[in-house]
């Protein structure tokens, strides 16, 4: 059984964007995420932005709420707000809100240190997607990288075998000389291995639900 909830739905790359382009794979992920949800992410976009993930990035960096929030948690300033995942999660969810499409007043996205498979596979389920941290291999290092999960295959007995991701940055597999991170199919084992924590059960994610009209 396989479940893909960015199937024929548009792919966007970090490699085009106007801000940031090599320090965007977090908001250009939440891009795609809120895009395999069913979210009108081209509603995002402004005049001065044609792209949503330049339209996000910039409003993160210039609202002054999401500015208070990111000096409360870096007060040094040491790491760019998108790149505090409580920053994104919160950002995402006031500009949305700005553009008046979050219409029920529950948030579009919900950040967290411990899900399990099961939140996932359920947020999958109910259509919607995530965003997941994690470790990935270019040019023969190790980058802190961030991708959305779109969908999942599970085998003839009912269990996740690879899971479904839109890797903002190209194909992990071919240590990204493939630029195209459409559908990715990452096996359970890089799943384990390279998204944060290691070696553990539960991960950290953004939850990503389904959009659904007023």
């Amino acid at each position: 059984m396989t479940k893909n909830n960015s199937k024929n739905k548009d792919y966007f790359t970090q490699r085009n964007n106007e801000l940031k382009p090599n320090g965007a794979c977090n908001v250009t992920s939440m891009i795609n995420a809120l895009n395999a949800a069913s979210w009108p992410v081209a509603q995002l976009a402004t005049g001065k932005f044609s792209q949503p993930e330049d339209a996000l990035m910039n409003f993160i960096l210039t609202d002054r709420q999401v500015q208070d929030l990111w000096l409360k948690k870096d007060p040094k300033g040491l790491y760019p707000p998108n790149e505090w995942h409580e920053v994104l999660c919160h950002a995402t969810n006031l500009f949305l809100e700005e553009k008046k499409l979050i219409h029920d007043g529950r948030p579009a996205v919900e950040w967290g240190e411990r899900r399990s498979v099961s939140d996932l596979v359920r947020t999958l389920d109910s259509g919607g997607s995530a965003v997941l941290r994690g470790l990935f291999k270019c040019n023969g290092k190790d980058i802190g990288h961030v991708v959305c999960l779109a969908g999942y295959e599970k085998d003839s007995c009912g269990q996740i075998r690879n899971w479904i991701i839109d890797d903002p940055f190209g194909d992990y597999r071919t240590g990204y000389k493939g630029l195209n991170g459409n559908d990715i199919v990452m096996p359970m084992g890089d799943f384990q291995r390279m998204i944060r924590p290691e070696n553990n059960g539960l991960k950290h994610a953004h939850l990503v639900r389904m959009f659904k009209e007023c």
